[in-house]
């Protein structure tokens, strides 16, 4: 029933044709069914007359609504029980009433039918709306594309028993041509428009080889995982625009599996240009970051070997003022003024070392290391700086409670670091009438804890960790370079310093800690 009800309503949508519309086709029922209605009411046929309603509701059907199907369907059941009664009226004969009975079937079974159709129609129609719409909006561009020709080319490559592909693409460039050539257009969205420049879809390219630039080599591969029977193909290339634009892309396509659909498969389409520009963007930019790195680098080596060639510098200065004043005397003394040249010597050597170990830490090269007494040192370190203690009046009271501890590393930086703290010390109680500096080292389970406690005005509302970071100081004149140096120094040897204020009065305490070079089996640890 359901195929005669199609067969009727393609046939009278063929007549009525677009040009008729509804009006005609309503009134084409009306007429039917008056018709219908006057042969089954006053003639005496002895057949289902009324039957031919179903022409009337079909007619209704292609209306494209149920209510109408609706009130059709009951105007024509109407008219068949008054015809029915006019012609029988109290007569129910067996006959007359059966052809009654299968006309009022009919009529339920085509209304059922209409109803079902229609609904699923309107259904149809929602989806259909519902995927044009996000085919149309979608912000990625999509256009159709027609490989049905393509397939059966390759197909064809199949049957002639070809199995390199990839080899016969190659020999063969006219074929890729042809190819690209047979991909059609089909439909494109709103994005894919946008993208390539085109205002209408009537004017978007027909086919692919509007677009493809010569030089494209991706559709070779595409073409060569179609016929090694590849399902999902994704590659980034170039197209050219309607204004001569190229355009990268990253373009995505699914085949079907059962072979169906070739003449609409959907091609997603990315613009890849900003992405491009960013990278481009994030390169150059990173590269301008390592040339400023680079600069940053290069001036803090210089900055670094200037603050701590400073202080040998000073001493060989002190040293040469003072063989000179010896050498003005009358009479020259002739061994002082030795006595002062010669440190001065040694102070330049120092100084050379110095310059030596800095640009190997900065530049992360390796130094000379090797088994350094920790005691001896620090020890050496107040030695150099001894005369500048005594002139600042600052009192250094020594507690070396590690004299067997030795780390593994380099004297000389290890040295420079406690040189640095020990200045850092003199300069903190500048202001300071009591002016002392404590120096203690101690074996624990870890190593050696060495701890400079001065009485100065401590750090106050300043964070620690801020002044070990370079170019950060609180003094006048000050770079910011020397604690920063020193941990440095105690990172290179696998170390760490800290500094923090006194809890028994004013000042600090820099802390540093250090592993031992080997295990101290004769030494007793104390109690950090």
């Amino acid at each position: 029933m359901q195929s005669e009800t199609t067969n009727w309503m393609g046939r009278f949508k063929h007549r009525s044709g677009p040009a008729g519309g509804h009006r005609y086709r309503v009134a084409f029922g009306i007429a039917s069914g008056l018709t219908i209605f006057t042969i089954d009411t006053f003639t005496t046929l002895a057949s289902a007359v009324a039957v031919l309603y179903v022409l009337v509701i079909v007619l209704a059907g292609d209306l494209g609504s149920k209510r109408i199907i609706r009130a059709t369907s009951a105007v024509c059941a109407v008219l068949t029980l008054i015809s029915f009664a006019t012609s029988h009226g109290q007569d129910l004969e067996s006959q007359a009433t059966l052809r009654l009975l299968f006309s009022l079937a009919a009529n339920i079974v085509t209304t059922l039918l209409l109803l079902r159709r229609v609904g699923d129609e309107a259904a149809l129609k929602e989806s259909e709306h519902r995927y044009r719409t996000i085919f149309e909006t979608l912000a990625i561009a999509i256009w159709e594309n027609d490989f049905r020709v393509v397939k059966a080319e390759l197909d064809k490559l199949h049957e002639r028993g070809i199995i390199d592909i990839r080899q016969y693409l190659a020999d063969n460039p006219d074929f890729v041509i042809n190819m690209r050539q047979a991909v059609r257009i089909t439909d494109v969205n709103q994005t894919a428009l946008k993208l390539m420049g085109v205002p209408t879809k009537d004017g978007f390219f027909r086919t692919l080889d509007d677009f493809l630039p010569d030089t494209d080599g991706g559709f070779s591969h595409f073409l060569a995982g179609i016929f090694e029977g590849q399902t999902e193909f994704q590659s980034e290339t170039v197209v050219r625009s309607r204004d001569g634009r190229l355009i990268s892309i990253l373009v995505a396509l699914s085949f079907p599996r059962d072979g169906s659909g070739l003449d609409r498969i959907q091609a997603s389409v990315v613009d890849m240009t900003e992405r491009y520009q960013f990278q481009e963007a994030l390169e150059a930019s990173r590269q301008e970051l390592e040339q400023a790195s680079r600069a940053a680098m290069i001036g803090e080596i210089s900055a670094s070997i200037a603050h701590e060639v400073n202080q040998p510098l000073s001493a060989i200065m002190t040293f040469v003022q003072a063989g000179t004043r010896w050498l003005n005397r009358t009479p020259p003394d002739i061994d002082e003024a030795k006595a002062a040249l010669q440190d001065a010597v040694v102070a330049t050597e120092h100084a050379a070392q110095v310059v030596k170990r800095v640009r190997m830490l900065l530049g992360k090269s390796k130094s000379e290391t090797a088994e350094v007494t920790v005691d001896a040192a620090i020890a050496d370190a107040v030695q150099l700086k001894q005369k500048e203690l005594a002139a600042d009046g600052v009192q250094v009271s020594l507690s070396l409670m590690a004299p067997s501890g030795t780390v593994h590393g380099d004297r000389v930086l290890l040295q420079q670091a406690f040189l640095n703290i020990i200045i850092n010390a003199i300069h903190a109680m500048e202001t300071a009438e009591a002016r002392t500096l404590t120096i203690q080292s101690n074996l624990t389970d870890d190593g050696i804890v060495i701890r400079f406690i001065d009485s100065g005005a401590g750090l106050g509302a300043i964070a620690p960790e801020t002044l070990f970071k370079p170019f950060n100081t609180t003094k006048t004149n000050g770079m910011g370079l020397g604690l920063a140096m020193c941990r440095s120094i105690m990172m290179a040897h696998s170390g760490t310093i800290s500094i923090r204020d006194r809890t028994d009065g004013t000042g600090a305490i820099v802390e540093v800690r250090l592993p031992l070079a080997v295990d101290e089996e004769e030494a007793v640890p104390l109690t950090a």
